[in-house]
């Protein structure tokens, strides 16, 4: 698409260069530039040549009647469509290659601002009376780069889905101060956007510093506690009994103490395995008995 328009910037080149050349001197010549730049198969931007002095010379009191259409007709072809120059009293009449050019031109408009693209509302807007005809406009229109599209006559209704435009249509000069109030809405809209993005990104580094300040004091108090329990354990000697010597504890040695100051074994061993005769368990002796 931008080669298109590249092709179109130099097609009208020439036209410019005539209609700022010492030979525009006569309505009638910068009539036919018009109707020569605007039939050329080529040219789709006319702005430059719409800026030039003598084409907006025409527009001037002294200019013939018959000549003044030709700059409203080159202002439909920049920036107007097959309806308006319908509707539009007093224009030239066009050739075969200029309602072509025209109509593609306009197919280009609708293609940008109606949604869905029917056939129905083509072939009204377009003054096309069959939907071959105008098939074979959007086919033209797909060969030349003009669009993207494809065509859906099976669909209800019949459509055609356009996925990309060609930026050849220029700019009407009315337009200009709602694009500028546009643009400047759309650059105030990213300036809060980024004031917000750099506050949330002030937001996670604040959060991200408190959370490491966070974790580095803890990584210091473990590391405080875990010498305190090593210091600990090294006061007490290592051993997990508050310093206690093994000796405090007192060694059972099996034997019980009376009140005599004699002594024997805890140790007690039944006279006999299991239960005597007549049901009654045997007396247990007491062995180990020492003085």
């Amino acid at each position: 698409m931008d080669q298109t328009h590249a092709r179109a910037l130099e097609a009208i080149q020439p036209f410019v260069a005539l209609a700022t050349s010492n030979s525009a001197t006569s309505p009638r010549f910068v009539a036919n530039i018009v109707t020569n730049a605007t039939s050329a198969s080529q040219t789709y931007v006319f702005a430059e040549l719409l800026e030039t002095p003598t084409i907006q010379a025409l527009a001037a009191p002294d200019c013939p009647a018959e000549y003044k259409g030709y700059l409203k007709l080159l202002e439909i072809f920049a920036w107007g469509t097959w309806q308006e120059y319908q509707e539009t009293p007093n224009l030239p009449k066009l050739s075969a290659e200029q309602t072509l050019k025209l109509r593609l031109l306009s197919l280009l408009t609708l293609a940008s601002t109606t949604k869905p693209l029917t056939y129905q509302a083509l072939m009204k807007s377009l003054s096309l009376p069959t939907t071959a005809d105008l098939e074979s406009l959007v086919t033209t229109a797909i060969y030349a780069n003009l669009i993207t599209a494809r065509l859906s006559p099976a669909s209800t209704p019949p459509t055609i889905n356009v996925t990309s435009v060609a930026p050849l249509r220029d700019v009407q000069p009315q337009s200009l101060p709602k694009m500028i109030t546009l643009l400047t809405e759309w650059e105030s809209r990213c300036g809060e956007v980024v004031t917000d993005l750099e506050t949330e990104i002030a937001r996670v580094k604040v959060n991200a510093q408190k959370r490491h300040a966070k974790e580095q004091a803890y990584r210091e108090r473990l590391e405080d506690a875990v010498e305190r329990r090593q210091a600990e354990t090294a006061r007490k000697g290592g051993n997990g009994m508050d310093g206690r010597a093994a000796d405090d504890f007192d060694e059972d040695d099996g034997f019980v103490s009376g009140d005599n100051g004699e002594s024997w074994s805890r140790m007690d061993i039944d006279e006999g395995s299991g239960v005597g005769r007549g049901g009654s368990r045997q007396t247990k002796r007491v062995v180990g008995r020492k003085t």
